[in-house]
């Protein structure tokens, strides 16, 4: 199941080294923590949680509804679909 920390004082937990080599967080870092269903889930520096997340109200009155990923598909069939009809004229 994982790696279990105990909680200590003031709800402090120690990070073991593997992990913390294995994701290259050092002494003074920042992480960020998020709770999701039910979940504790720690970030290390310089990690983007969600892409998607961060791009949803850049611009006003504009949301992203659907990944990221998913448009870059929708986007790369649309223009192979485009180049296969120049084609076949």
């Amino acid at each position: 199941m994982g790696i279990q920390v105990k909680v200590l004082q003031k709800g402090k937990i120690t990070i073991p080294a593997e992990i913390r080599e294995r994701l290259g967080i050092k002494e003074g870092d920042i992480l960020t923590l998020e709770v999701s269903g039910g979940r504790i889930i720690l970030y290390p520096p310089k990690t983007v949680p969600s892409p998607t997340r961060l791009l949803d109200g850049l611009v006003e009155g504009i949301t992203v509804k659907e990944p990221v990923k998913g448009e870059m598909k929708k986007a790369v069939a649309a223009r192979v679909e485009k180049k296969a009809r120049r084609a076949r004229s």
